[in-house]
């Protein structure tokens, strides 16, 4: 897979597609509700109710309502996009296509449903900490797989996997703010340029 093509849509059985079906609909009823009410005012009932399921089926889905919100369709098929990149490929370079990939998917399948999450992230502070504790999972499990020998490679990768995670929510923050009438993708990679031109100049001052 090239940077430009697009990614497909989510691989699994049918009972994996019947799941994430579920997962959207509920997401996208949280969403609206969340608009309309305020997500601290509404409730997990309140959710299930819209999603015509009872709150024991809510909590199969998702453990909590931040999760409805922290949840995207990518979250496992990145993975398979990393495990897809060249084996000789820097490190950074395919860490930073796949987090592009993924957004990207997101971003074309239903800009608005991301521009809520975004929204959601910045206006609710459990929100934006629950985003951040997912990606640190999401780099511990990428360290999973890398299996990085020794502690320096374990360093190496959860710190450009965090600094690369922390550009998409700087672009995300950026586009929230212009009510997604920008390109989150060219904000990412205008963050993502930024990062790289910061590094090379934090790697001159050491040396200097």
């Amino acid at each position: 897979m090239t940077e430009r093509q697009r990614p497909e849509t989510p691989a699994g059985g049918l009972r994996e597609r019947k799941r994430t079906r579920t997962r959207l609909m509920i997401q996208a009823e949280a969403l609206r509700l969340f608009a309309e009410k305020g997500y601290a005012e509404t409730t997990v009932e309140e959710i299930a109710e819209a999603a015509a399921i009872s709150p024991r089926t809510f909590f199969r889905y998702f453990p909590s309502k931040e999760d409805v919100v922290v949840w995207d369709e990518y979250d496992d098929p990145s993975l398979d996009l990393f495990r897809a990149r060249p084996a000789d490929e820097p490190l950074a370079e395919k860490m930073r296509v796949v987090i592009r990939e993924a957004l990207a998917g997101l971003y074309r399948r239903d800009p608005e449903r991301l521009l809520a999450r975004f929204r959601l992230a910045v206006a609710v502070p459990e929100l934006r900490a629950r985003f951040y504790d997912a990606q640190r999972d999401g780099v511990e499990l990428l360290a999973s797989i890398v299996q990085p020998q020794g502690a320096a490679d374990t360093l190496r990768l959860r710190v450009i996997g965090s600094a690369l995670l922390a550009a998409v929510m700087v672009a995300g923050d950026r586009w929230q703010e212009t009510d997604g009438k920008s390109d989150l993708i060219a904000l990412l990679d205008e963050a993502t340029d930024v990062l790289a031109e910061g590094m090379q100049g934090l790697e001159s001052s050491r040396h200097g």
